[in-house]
């Protein structure tokens, strides 16, 4: 109970809250390079970086509050209630990911969780329980949402490339007008 209490102290809620917004911020540069190397879209990265630390990273420590406090311990069966808990919990973690990465660039957000959300749950599926079981087994209660987002700038950069890929601006009026001529 002790490392409950850690985990719910500010100072833990600020470290995880800036790890999970780091490793956004990461995560898009990484993906920038790969795809363009030579170029980097800081409004982009800017974007990626507010949904991880405002919306995702309160999230993510919330969550794993929650989830220690279902699943007490760190014995391979609660080991697995906790990644299965995970598991059945990300598509909401994907949903506000898109969702919140669609606002901010001024897109269709019921369109970018549609296309977005189901393949990257196949996918997180591959990557996370792995990690998962590594840090509920291994990892301090209290320093589990920083862990985390430290291997999570990996999962970042897939998410940077799967809300961005074939990205189109919103159409300005003059490409509009243009089209219609």
């Amino acid at each position: 109970m002790a490392a409950l209490s850690r985990m719910n102290s500010p100072y833990a809620w600020s470290r995880s809250v800036g790890a999970v917004g780091l490793a956004w911020g990461v995560g898009d540069v990484i993906c920038q390079q790969v795809e363009q190397p030579a170029a980097w879209d800081r409004v982009r990265t800017l974007q990626f970086v507010s949904v991880g630390t405002l919306v995702m990273g309160p999230t993510s420590h919330g969550f794993e509050l929650l989830n220690e406090r279902l699943f007490p311990g760190n014995a391979m069966r609660e080991v697995a209630k906790k990644v299965l808990f995970r598991v059945c919990c990300a598509p909401g973690f994907l949903t506000l990911s898109f969702g919140g990465l669609a606002l901010v660039r001024g897109h269709d957000v019921l369109d970018a969780v549609t296309n977005n959300v189901w393949p990257a749950w196949c996918a997180g599926t591959l990557f996370w329980p792995a990690v998962s079981c590594f840090t509920y087994k291994f990892v301090p209660v209290a320093t589990r949402p920083a862990f985390g987002s430290t291997v999570g700038a990996l999962w970042s950069s897939y998410l940077s490339y799967i809300a961005h890929r074939g990205a189109k601006e919103p159409p300005s009026v003059s490409s509009s007008i243009t089209t219609q001529a």
